[in-house]
C-alpha cells in the first residue's frame, strides 16, 4: 500500500491542472510555435503565454494540435 501512495503523490506533484496559471516556467522548457503561438512545453505539460498588462503569465493547456 505504501508504494501505491507514493506513486499517487508523485503524479499529483508532477502533473499540472489544465487552466492553472503560473508566473514562470522551468528553464528546461522548450518553446514550440503552433499556429503562431509560442507555447512552452515542459515534458508533457504545455503552457500558453497570456499577458496581464506588461506581465506574462502561463496557463496550462492541452497539447495544441
Amino acid at each position: 500500500m505504501a508504494t501505491a501512495a507514493a506513486v499517487t503523490t508523485a503524479v499529483a506533484v508532477t502533473s499540472a491542472v489544465i487552466g492553472s496559471i503560473v508566473y514562470s516556467v522551468p528553464p528546461s522548457c522548450v518553446t514550440s510555435v503552433v499556429n503562431g503561438v509560442a507555447y512552452q512545453q515542459c515534458g508533457s505539460t504545455w503552457y500558453e503565454p497570456q499577458y496581464a498588462g506588461t506581465t506574462v503569465q502561463y496557463v496550462v493547456v492541452n497539447p495544441p494540435g
